[in-house]
């Protein structure tokens, strides 16, 4: 797990004021020399690079936060006076949905060309895929629930065993939140 350096500008979230700009090519390319440092290593070979970050597309997205098991059928506790699930109950206040959805891309030599899954899945499900990996037991009941992502993979016949040579980020494009440049 990598938590970029907010505070050192290399996130990948904008700025919500044009006022205040945040380059979001810098976020961008932090995580680029990652995936390139990884990509010309001696770990590559037999590494799996799972990149997501919390760039949902919210209230744009189209399709709703989906069904999923409770981890442990424990309802929240944490509550402050005021907050939504102190005064109604319901799936929202119970952990049996998804958030939203969020941009993942698996990076690995066994990872298959051009895949799109179409498989609902949440966090869990990159522990599951661990879990699975290395025969562990699960941790709660919705990463045992969870698909394994094991559908990203070609375990027979590594399409990337000499990886690609991802492009050069751009890093001289204006961003602006409210306007095309």
């Amino acid at each position: 797990m990598i938590e970029p350096a907010s505070s050192a500008g290399l996130d990948e979230h904008p700025s919500d004021s044009d006022q205040y700009p945040i380059n979001i090519q810098l976020g961008a390319n932090y995580v680029s020399s990652l995936i390139k440092a990884l990509m010309g290593s001696v770990s590559w070979k037999d590494s799996a690079f799972i990149l997501t970050f919390d760039e949902f597309g919210g209230l744009y997205d189209h399709v709703a936060p989906q069904p999923a098991v409770s981890p442990d059928g424990i309802k929240p506790n944490d509550l402050l006076p005021g907050d939504i699930c102190t005064q109604t109950s319901g799936s929202n206040c119970d952990f049996i949905y998804t958030g939203y959805r969020l941009p993942l891309i698996v990076i690995s030599p066994y990872a298959k060309k051009h895949y799109v899954s179409h498989t609902v899945m949440d966090y869990t499900a990159i522990l599951k895929l661990i879990e699975t990996r290395f025969n562990l037991a699960a941790l709660t009941k919705r990463d045992a629930a969870q698909k394994s992502m094991t559908e990203f993979f070609n375990f027979n016949t590594p399409p990337w065993t000499t990886p690609p040579t991802p492009p050069a980020q751009n890093m001289g494009g204006p961003c602006y939140l409210n306007q095309l440049p």
